[in-house]
């Protein structure tokens, strides 16, 4: 799909997913790194995780071999820290993409941040975990893949704009607003209700109360919650049997799930939580299938490598004797031949510069 792009990729951590996502796109991504290497080439693990199907370039900016794979490129990915006047100069059709803590020339975008500290400000940390508790945030750069998403967004839509104008563009992405745009539901509710986000926990907030949404089982957990569905309501019921206790004498449709003080839907839960654990997830997931209860069992990791679904899909590859995510999604379009590697530094050298550096 996009087999036809050169992309110069000057990012390390902060940025470097956006280079693996036009790599799976088809585009020839080069990673332009210092002589010493990416800083995290330290970390193996990560490094093959953000930077598998790229290769390595060793050509630092203001060299003659920085300046030789300038004139060739579509699209550069990085941090703050070149001139975009300069870069334009020298290729007036370059994507300029630069990916930021903070949008360059903000009053904050001199500050040392990580990836948690951006998840912090965006407020997705308010809203993670349990009330009780201290904040969470979800596993992995969260904050850095968001602005590599944006990223790679926004470079697709300025090649779009140079297909009409025949011009560069500048992309300037803030890893911080990026973040604050996956948290789109509480700035929206504070707009709509003055309400602010709170951590909830394992309670899914509806109407005037919450219902439990995460239930272990026999041999793990499943997902399921009380809602305002009366069938699938008389279903669990039915299905419980002796075991439903109140709930199998409940109209239905005569009350609202929504409305009902969480006294009373504890009460009900408690019923529904000893059944569960006398359950396995498949045994749960069949009576689901089979009855309407909107079930759905969780995925251990262990599952998640082993799915037959995921497999079948072609999720997994294996690089460096690791089961790492391959493919982002499947099209009808012929797929590109992606490089399956971890580039070694500097291996590209010899090909894409000769001998200059």
């Amino acid at each position: 799909m996009l087999r036809h792009l050169r992309v110069l990729d000057l990012t390390s951590e902060l940025g470097a997913f956006a280079g693996r996502m036009l790599a799976e796109l088809g585009a020839e991504v080069i990673k332009v790194e210092a002589p010493d290497g990416d800083p995290q080439r330290r970390d193996t693990a990560t490094f093959a995780t953000w930077n598998h199907g790229k290769r390595s370039v060793v050509a630092e900016p203001g060299t003659a071999a920085f300046e030789q794979l300038l004139t060739g490129a579509d699209i550069l990915l990085r941090n703050p820290g070149l001139d975009h006047k300069q870069l334009a100069a020298h290729n007036p059709r370059l994507i300029d993409v630069v990916i930021a803590p903070f949008l360059p020339g903000s009053p904050n975008d001199a500050r040392q941040v990580s990836d948690l500290s951006l998840m912090a400000r965006s407020g997705l940390m308010s809203v993670c975990g349990d009330p009780d508790r201290p904040p969470l945030t979800m596993p992995g750069a969260q904050a850095y893949a968001l602005a590599a998403i944006q990223a790679v967004t926004g470079a697709l839509t300025a090649l779009h704009a140079r297909a009409t104008t025949g011009r560069g563009q500048l992309v300037e992405v803030s890893a911080l607003q990026a973040a604050v745009l996956a948290n789109y539901r509480d700035p929206l509710t504070w707009e709509w209700t003055g309400r602010i986000g709170r951590r909830t926990g394992n309670l899914l907030i509806r109407g005037k109360s919450g219902v439990r949404q995460i239930w272990p089982c026999a041999d793990g957990f499943v997902t399921w919650a009380l809602v305002d569905n009366p069938p699938m309501m008389r279903s669990m019921a039915r299905v419980m049997g002796e075991q439903a206790g109140p709930l199998a004498s409940i109209a239905w449709d005569d009350i609202l799930v929504a409305d009902l003080p969480r006294e009373t839907l504890a009460e009900w839960e408690e019923q529904i939580a000893a059944f569960f654990l006398q359950h396995t997830r498949a045994q749960l997931r069949e009576l689901s299938l089979a009855n309407g209860l909107g079930l759905s069992w969780i995925d251990a990791p262990e599952d998640v490598l082993q799915s037959p679904q995921w497999q079948a899909r072609k999720l997994w590859v294996d690089i460096d004797d690791r089961r790492l995510p391959g493919p982002l999604w499947v099209s009808t379009v012929q797929p590109a031949s992606v490089r399956r590697m971890v580039p070694a530094l500097g291996e590209a050298n010899a090909e894409l510069l000769g001998g200059g550096q």
